[in-house]
């Protein structure tokens, strides 16, 4: 099993899962030095690679001259491929803890398992990624729960600036209860519910799951 992390541009092909739909790019600026993404890629890549299934590897990619605000994961055979564009990177709420928590849930579409995006697919689906992500990748950098509540509300600011949506807050719920499991993407409240139910343990929000 062998995983890399490499920076540099890319043209992505073949099966793919993005965070959030296709946007209009952005303006914004680098905040983190890359000395800083590319040491918190590689202590990402250096702690997922225990989890990830035998004889799969990982390459994280990133693309920091990107204006375009988001991520994605694609699979190549035993590969899979994680990207990262600059107009995410450099968002004014990305700070180290936002980014390896959006790298978790790209790998979330990886290994997050059922409920999947088709039947014949690899992909998890977003809710599912994002239920991950709190569950089973952000634990593994041990951090306390305010860092990682911090960093989920700020993966979902971002995701509610892109979507145009009301920005998600910590003290609140999404209290929709769907009749069938949403395939797509929920709302940024409901996003943030699953990040923190994953976190703790919980159910997965029936905002999106329905069991």
């Amino acid at each position: 099993m062998n995983a890399l992390v490499l920076i540099f541009l890319l043209v992505t092909t073949g099966s793919q899962a993005a965070c959030l739909p296709d946007s209009a790019p952005t303006s914004d600026k680098i905040l983190l030095d890359v000395r800083d993404i590319e040491d918190a890629a590689s202590h990402f890549e250096s702690v997922v690679k225990t989890i990830l299934p035998s004889g799969n590897d990982l390459i994280v990619r990133l693309e920091p001259n990107s204006e375009r605000t988001n991520a994605e994961i694609t699979k190549a055979g035993t590969e899979f491929s994680l990207t990262v564009w600059g107009g995410m990177l450099g968002h004014p709420t990305m700070d180290r803890g936002t980014f390896l928590l959006l790298l978790c849930h790209e790998l979330g579409h990886a290994l997050g398992g059922p409920p999947l995006k088709s039947k014949t697919g690899w992909s998890s689906t977003e809710g599912q990624a994002d239920y991950f992500s709190g569950a089973g990748c952000f634990h593994l950098f041990d951090p306390e729960e305010d860092i990682f509540l911090k960093s989920a509300l700020n993966l979902t600011t971002i995701y509610a600036g892109v979507t145009r949506e009301p920005v998600p807050h910590l003290n609140s719920c999404d209290d929709t209860q769907v009749l069938r499991t949403n395939f797509g993407y929920p709302a940024v409240q409901c996003r943030l519910d699953s990040l923190i139910a994953g976190w703790r343990n919980l159910p997965r929000p029936r905002c999106w799951f329905f069991p």
